[in-house]
């Protein structure tokens, strides 16, 4: 057998398809597979266009992204949607460029194949109900809301409570569209302290810390401790006056797999120990413990409060 039959049967065997064509979509060569998968023989595809084959909705996304390949990126992946002769088929197209001209333009490449329709309609339907749920949770929000103001209407409380009770919302409500926006794929922490200390004014959090990806559990905990924390500097500690600010430092253990957090109060009056403890230490102390499965600790020092706590990425236990 001679090594151009024996190369032509290797490529016979693949599972995967494979075609070779020009840069005008010319096809110079397909296996077995590829020819099988529209219903073919290998030959009878040999100076057909491959663009013959490719969905008319995915037809420019391919020619722009073939369009890139060049004598210094010779590879690409691609996935479209291919006419098969069971109809369009998602695929994942890994194409190498082989030849090109002495001005760069591509002459001939090849590309390889494989399926992954059962894949894409899985992440579709992931879609679908990620996008369902996070309706509902903006939905019931909105009537907790809803049912709130309609408690309050006519009961005489001081306005200080419900303008906290609808903040504490708002702020819950922020860390699902969060979630929503990164389709529950986690945030980076910067992006989480930044959405749990938006009530804040502008200047007044200073935050420095490594690029960390946080995952989605512990997202709406995060994001509520450090609201409480707002508020509560807004109300009694550095924030409360003009000139304070909060210093947000963070540092990641790899190898433990834990971030630390560290929220310090500058500028702002004395502090002493509370009486005490109110709603918002708290929810503070149960969220980094029960729902992150961390460690936390106050301290009530004059200068200023500081706040620590440390817990896995791998979220609650």
């Amino acid at each position: 057998m001679s090594d151009s039959a024996m190369l032509l049967e290797i490529l016979d065997a693949q599972l995967e398809m494979v075609c070779r064509y020009k840069a005008d979509g010319t096809i110079l060569f397909v296996n077995r597979a590829y020819a099988h998968s529209l219903g073919e023989q290998p030959k009878a595809l040999a100076g057909r266009s491959l663009w013959d084959f490719v969905s008319d909705e995915d037809r420019d996304a391919v020619q722009e992204q073939l369009g890139q390949l060049a004598p210094d990126n010779v590879e690409t992946t691609i996935e479209n949607r291919f006419e098969t002769s069971s109809g369009p088929r998602w695929t994942l197209w890994r194409n190498h460029a082989l030849e090109f001209d002495d001005a760069g333009r591509l002459l001939v490449a090849q590309s390889t194949g494989i399926d992954i329709t059962e894949r894409r309609v899985l992440e579709e339907r992931n879609d679908l109900l990620i996008g369902e749920l996070n309706h509902r949770v903006k939905n019931t929000l909105m009537v907790v809301q809803a049912m709130a103001q309609q408690t309050f209407r006519d009961v005489r409380l001081p306005t200080g409570p419900i303008e906290t009770f609808n903040e504490r919302l708002s702020a819950l409500a922020g860390a699902h569209t969060m979630l929503s926006r990164a389709n529950w794929g986690g945030n980076t922490f910067d992006e989480i302290v930044r959405q749990g200390t938006a009530i804040c004014r502008r200047g007044t959090i200073r935050a420095a810390g490594p690029q960390v990806i946080i995952p989605a559990e512990p997202t709406v905990p995060l994001i509520m401790v450090l609201h409480e924390l707002s508020t509560n500097a807004m109300k009694y500690g550095a924030l409360s006056v003009d000139g304070g600010w909060v210093e947000v430092d963070w540092g990641l253990d790899a190898a433990a797999g834990r971030l630390a957090m560290v929220w310090r109060e500058l500028g702002g009056p004395s502090v002493a120990p509370p009486s005490r403890k109110g709603f918002g230490s708290r929810m503070i102390e149960g969220a980094v413990q029960r729902q992150l499965s961390g460690e936390s600790s106050v301290d009530y020092a004059p200068h200023g409060l500081v706040c620590r706590f440390a817990f896995p990425l791998g979220g609650s236990k």
